[in-house]
């Protein structure tokens, strides 16, 4: 059995009744009074307030921004002590946090001198894979690194995505570069016409040229199978595709884009490890597509939530979410146990806050069902999306 055939065969196993372990496993999954959302709320408006402000006062010369940094550092630090919606800081100790925080400085630095047009946004953008990256290797219980195969893939997200996902863009020309990436991958002459391009090839170079022989094969097979799922999601823009097929794009592009983050997290690679990888990415894939619905809607791009919004099953979709997230993440043992409950926690959690942020979309009676478990009021949840999107 392939590993889409298996993920797909996991993913249709699982229930759409809602699932009775957020009552069962309290724990783990405690359920949030009042009080307690109006503190994470007020702690959540005073960060957001104190980070746009330093953001206006990042100075623009050099010499001045060491101790702007700093400033901002301590406020972060603060922050993270003082929070309870992710309590990271009460799972996972000083020195990890510390290592966290020296690669994701080190990955920015690197970023911004690699293309200083980046920008904050798109700089962000690549390292919403780091984190992901960054929460694989601690469950490999490898060091924290900022290294050239991670920092690369994780740029091209900024420009593969947003190049493919720009809808202004005609779909031959999106077809072409990803020719032209195929060919980067197959070892052929590549004759780069464009900026993008030649940035594209380059974030190619500082991946493969860390790997040899059969090392090098397994991740290029890799990217190139992360680019024919990226091939084939171009049909999923302004067109009406079975829901199988949209179940098997999805697939494929979020577990092979996983799959690349836990081969650049350690060189002892292990099938096992493989497959659940292959299902985590899948499983962060629909929390994506979950959290992006209303946009891909306006888009007119078709996701297998989008699809069960249309067949008036997305509460059942999300519910069998929610299983394949426990009963996946539950099965796995990662060589650092102590970080699953952790993982398995926030996934759970991230999925029930982006239904509350598109509660437009399901029954009063649902958001009801998921409200107790939410670290946010709906209402506080549901401005918070509407603040993001002005």
């Amino acid at each position: 059995m392939s590993g889409t055939e298996e993920i797909r065969a996991v993913w249709e196993n699982q229930s759409g009744n809602f699932p009775f372990f957020l009552t069962e496993s309290s724990t783990l999954f405690e359920q949030i009074g009042s009080e307690q959302k109006k503190e994470n709320e007020l702690l959540a408006q005073e960060f957001s307030r104190k980070i746009k402000k330093r953001m206006r006062q990042k100075p623009k010369k050099k010499e001045w921004r060491r101790q702007w940094e700093q400033e901002l550092e301590t406020e972060l630090m603060d922050f993270l002590e003082r929070e309870r919606v992710i309590s990271l800081a009460q799972w996972i100790d000083s020195d990890n946090l510390l290592e966290c925080r020296l690669e994701t400085k080190r990955f920015v630095e690197r970023a911004e001198r690699f293309d200083a047009s980046l920008g904050e946004a798109r700089i962000w953008q690549a390292m919403r894979n780091y984190f992901i990256y960054m929460m694989i290797v601690d469950m490999q219980g490898e060091r924290q690194n900022a290294d050239n195969p991670i920092l690369a893939y994780s740029l091209l997200y900024p420009y593969t995505d947003n190049y493919i996902d720009d809808a202004r863009i005609p779909r031959e020309e999106k077809e072409q570069y990803n020719r032209m990436i195929a060919q980067k991958l197959g070892g052929k002459e590549t004759a780069c016409k464009t900026a993008l391009e030649q940035k594209t090839c380059r974030l190619l170079d500082m991946i493969l040229s860390c790997y040899e022989g059969g090392a090098k094969d397994k991740v290029t097979a890799v990217l190139l199978r992360l680019l024919h799922a990226q091939s084939r999601s171009i049909g999923q823009q302004k067109a009406r595709l079975p829901q199988s097929q949209i179940l098997d794009i999805s697939i494929d592009k979020g577990s092979a884009s996983v799959l690349a983050d836990y081969l650049f997290s350690t060189t002892d690679w292990r099938e096992y490890e493989e497959r659940f990888y292959l299902k985590f990415g899948f499983l962060l894939q629909l929390v994506d597509d979950l959290q992006d619905m209303e946009e891909d809607e306006r888009a007119g791009s078709r996701t297998l939530m989008t699809e069960a919004r249309r067949e008036r099953e997305l509460e059942a979709c999300v519910n069998r979410l929610l299983w394949f997230s426990w009963n996946v993440i539950t099965e796995f043992m990662p060589r650092n146990p102590k970080r699953k409950k952790f993982v398995l926690k926030n996934c759970i959690g991230i999925t029930m806050m982006a239904a509350a942020m598109n509660m437009d979309f399901f029954s009063e009676e649902y958001i009801k069902k998921i409200e107790p478990y939410l670290p946010f009021s709906v209402d506080f949840l549901f401005q918070m999306k509407k603040s993001h999107l002005q």
